[in-house]
């Protein structure tokens, strides 16, 4: 070879091996998460003791009571239209609509579903097969903190039951005051990204410390309360010797508490997530196949180009017979398994006979969502779901699931003001249709940019 191919040929190897290094370097495959990053302690305390001496104070309601004479009207069936639902591929099965003072509010959004069927196994609560719906505030002065709408889809009527944290004040009377994170201090409101109604108590995810419990027979009407106040929209807990709720007429205290062994922990920004270490809890479901039932917990991540940090979902055994966690014999509460989504941007997940259900988001306020469904330990291996069908673009905005076992409904709410609405479509259609490349492989799609609080 002649000095002048000698010289080419060197050159073009030098700007091979450029181009090579300037490649990125491909994303690792899946692996399955740490079992022994999925630990919560029980932080309860004397909250239950301090939810005692509110019950002394003020009179209660229980929860057929407080939907009997709910005082906002929504709508549901043809009476109830959304432009969220304008980009479904899905049939939807039953819907609810908020009233347009709760549909187009900018200071409450709504994150987190589950019914009756989560609550009951026989799916009744007394005549009643109520929806719940949690919201956060965005207010920041005051900062109000987290209400759950509890609605009835056979008057289409519902009422908001403000969630708070109970204290014992300087003078020794029981108190409380909104429920954000940290508690103490000058915390925003809790996200409330997912909620779980299991036998009397009703689970609210907190993204950066676990997951706080509530008491569905602690249910305070200030209304009634001689000693309450249901006009003042700024003041919250005991003021005066006079009871608040920043304007609402019921609180429910929380009444126990599961949190990191750090408690709250530093998470990255931009929804962010990373491979090991603490979980985001981000939404929560129910699983009523498994033995014993389970809780399922997720974190919303950002699409950061790598199967690992698409965010991961795990498993916690629950008591039937108490509705409470079910912890290992030192008392701590350890997830018994866990696995990487298989998609990123995932804002809720349900599970039933081993398949899961997935809701994803990267349309903005105009595009749609998609709900997918996955399977465990399958091609991409142990500890890792792989899609199972196409992805179905649903509404615009979609947020946690519920899943309704005796009617295989699959329920979720959209969060947007002006595109709110809670529906439901059959779990056996997020496995057919069009929608995909080919089968089980998600389409790509332009992401348009949205804002997350997750």
């Amino acid at each position: 070879m002649g000095r002048r191919n000698l010289l080419a040929a060197a050159l073009s190897a030098a700007v091979v091996t450029a181009t090579l290094a300037a490649l990125p370097a491909a994303a690792a495959p899946a692996e399955a998460p740490n079992l022994n990053d999925f630990v919560l302690n029980n932080t309860r305390g004397d909250l239950q003791s301090r939810v005692d001496k509110l019950d002394a104070q003020l009179p209660k309601l229980g929860v057929q009571n407080i939907l009997d004479q709910a005082n906002r009207q929504g709508s549901t069936g043809s009476a109830c239209t959304s432009p969220a639902l304008d980009t479904m591929q899905e049939p939807t099965l039953r819907k609810f609509c908020f009233n347009a003072g709760d549909t187009d509010t900018t200071v409450w959004m709504p994150q987190g579903i589950t019914t009756v069927a989560d609550a009951q196994d026989d799916q009744q609560w007394g005549t009643k097969q109520a929806l719940l719906v949690s919201w956060y505030n965005k207010d920041t002065s005051p900062v109000k903190g987290v209400r759950v709408s509890f609605l009835d889809p056979a008057t289409s009527k519902y009422q908001h039951v403000l969630l708070v944290y109970p204290y014992i004040n300087s003078n020794g009377n029981p108190s409380y005051e909104a429920v954000t994170t940290p508690q103490a201090g000058n915390g925003g409101s809790v996200h409330s990204g997912g909620i779980v109604w299991y036998g009397n108590y009703l689970y609210l995810v907190d993204t950066a410390r676990g997951i706080r419990v509530f008491d569905m027979r602690y249910i305070f009407d200030l209304k009634s309360a001689s000693n309450g106040d249901t006009a003042d929209q700024n003041q919250v807990g005991r003021q005066n010797n006079v009871y608040y709720g920043f304007g609402y007429r019921y609180v429910m205290p929380q009444v126990a508490g599961w949190s990191n062994p750090e408690g709250v922990i530093d998470l990255p920004g931009e929804y962010k997530c990373t491979a090991a270490g603490r979980q985001r809890y981000s939404y929560v479901s129910l699983d009523r196949s498994t033995t014993p039932d389970t809780l399922l917990t997720g974190e919303y991540c950002a699409d950061q180009g790598d199967p690992n940090l698409n965010g991961r979902v795990a498993r916690w055994d629950l008591d039937a017979a108490t509705g409470l966690p079910k912890p290992d014999g030192d008392g701590v509460w350890r997830a018994k398994s866990a696995y990487r989504l298989a998609k990123p941007r995932v804002q809720g997940a349900t599970a039933t006979d081993g398949r899961w259900y997935l809701s994803s988001t990267g349309g903005g306020t105009t595009g749609p969502g998609h709900f997918q469904a996955a399977l465990p330990d399958k091609a991409t291996g142990p500890g890792v779901l792989t899609v199972d069908g196409p992805e179905r673009d649903v509404a615009i905005g979609v947020e946690d699931l519920s899943y309704w076992p005796g009617k295989n409904e699959v329920w979720t709410v959209t969060e947007h003001p002006g595109k709110r609405v809670l529906y439901s479509v059959p779990r056996a259609t997020v496995r057919s249709g069009p929608g995909t490349s080919r089968a089980g492989t998600a389409v790509t799609r332009p992401i348009a940019r949205e804002v997350r609080d997750r």
